[in-house]
């Protein structure tokens, strides 16, 4: 079988394995056959899957829910036992909770940051090295000024050797009602995505399948659209569409603009946040299974195909032109190990390009030369999931996620509903 590696990140974000995989055929609903390449002497090719995705294997039981009253500072559990920390913190100088030790109204911002950096520092203790920290942190507004929390903690995280790998924007567009007239009403608040390390889980592929766009297997980016955050019985708080869902979402990664509305929530707790934020956060860096004894990660493996849709017209001319051509599975696999960045401007302008061996470029450039501009059907080709890797020890456990500041558990009800082990820290917790 022709394959040829092909995953391109920027060197820190994910350890998903990638392959290029040609199937032999590509077919109409009537099952006419519209593509089909020779195979090299000795080449097995492969069938295209009726089913992309192949399912992880389940653990039993059912997953485990733990609540310790105590200090996001000082943690009572075991290194290393911990694989996301999912967690909006109290923001500075906004609600007083009238709980002894509490972290949020500190007389200066640089205290605050002091005091979130403590908590960071024991997160990472508890963290696998593949672990991640989604922080959730507004700013505050003093002597009309933002005193620019965030940013600070981000700096301070970043001096102590944290890497902030993305900013998301939680973007309200229907907030709370602010009477303020000489600026902006603020309509958004952070995600922070920390890691400890350079390498980490983050199953880009199955968060871009459930929050791209149709299902799409390409990368949503920072936009999160939570339109259909449930109000009461199961309704959506909204019934007019969302200006973000015109948003053409034809690209790989979904970004890191989330658009969720508050939920209404009428428990004691004054400051709920949405349970769509925990759900993208742990499809993202939560593995469903780790090894209990090396602490690897199940990790998807995917690979790319060439299953056009033979419904368009362009993707139904390129395997035309592709069977015209004669084209092998290796000139296909060298177009999506180069895909379009290989060439003319990008050359120059992007980094990571031009790497490729120098046989993989004359097959890349033969292929494109047959195929014009359709080249990039096979480039963009669907990408599916052919299995999990699998570390040997067969000692399987549930990732677990974290929540340090659990006030009303809204972290550990989504996780827990996710098939994750739970565990809620809080100086007063509500549940």
């Amino acid at each position: 079988m022709a394959s040829q590696d092909a995953s391109s990140t920027d060197g820190n974000a994910t350890r998903t394995a990638s392959r290029v995989v040609l199937p032999r055929t590509s077919r109409t609903p009537d099952g006419e056959a519209l593509f089909e390449v020779e195979a090299p002497s000795g080449q097995r090719l492969r069938e295209p899957v009726a089913q992309p995705g192949v399912p992880q294997p389940a653990i039993p039981g059912t997953p485990q829910r733990r609540v310790i009253k105590g200090d996001a500072r000082s943690i009572p559990l075991e290194d290393n036992t911990v694989d996301l920390v999912v967690t909006s913190p109290p923001y500075w100088q906004k609600r007083d909770y009238g709980v002894a030790g509490q972290i949020g109204q500190e007389r200066k911002p640089a205290d605050y940051v002091t005091a979130m950096m403590d908590c960071l520092n024991e997160w990472r203790r508890v963290l696998r090295p593949s672990g991640s920290v989604f922080l959730n942190v507004g700013d505050t507004w003093k002597n009309q000024s933002l005193a620019g929390i965030p940013g600070r903690i981000e700096a301070a995280a970043a001096d102590a050797g944290w890497r902030i790998r993305n900013r998301i924007i939680w973007a309200k567009t229907r907030g709370m009602p602010d009477p303020v007239q000489n600026r902006l009403a603020s309509r958004h608040e952070y995600i922070i995505h920390l890691t400890p390390q350079r390498t980490y889980y983050y199953d880009l592929f199955g968060y871009a399948r459930a929050y791209g766009r149709n299902g799409s297997t390409a990368n949503p980016g920072d936009i999160w659209d939570f339109r259909d955050v449930p109000y009461e019985g199961n309704e959506s708080l909204w019934d007019e569409e969302s200006p973000i869902s015109k948003v053409d979402w034809n690209f790989e990664n979904p970004g890191d603009i989330w658009d969720i509305d508050l939920e209404r929530n009428m428990a004691r707790h004054l400051a709920p946040f949405p349970s769509e934020i925990v759900q993208r956060a742990v499809t993202l860096a939560c593995p469903t299974t780790v090894c209990s004894e090396c602490g690897q990660a199940r990790e998807r493996i995917v690979e790319k195909t060439a299953d056009l849709d033979p419904q368009r017209p362009q993707a139904k001319r390129a395997m035309e032109l592709a069977k015209e051509k004669r084209l092998t599975p290796a000139h296909i696999a060298a177009i999506q190990a180069t895909g379009i960045s290989d060439a003319g401007k990008a050359l120059h302008v992007q980094v990571g390009t031009g790497r490729n061996a120098e046989r993989v470029r004359e097959l890349a450039a033969e292929a494109k030369a047959a195929l014009g501009g359709y080249f990039r059907e096979f480039t963009f080709a669907p990408k599916r999931t052919v299995g999990w890797t699998d570390c040997g020890h067969d000692s399987w456990i549930r990732g677990t996620v974290l929540d340090p500041f659990m006030g009303t558990g809204t972290t550990l009800n989504a996780a827990y509903e996710m098939g994750r082990d739970v565990i809620g820290v809080d100086l007063n917790p509500a549940t």
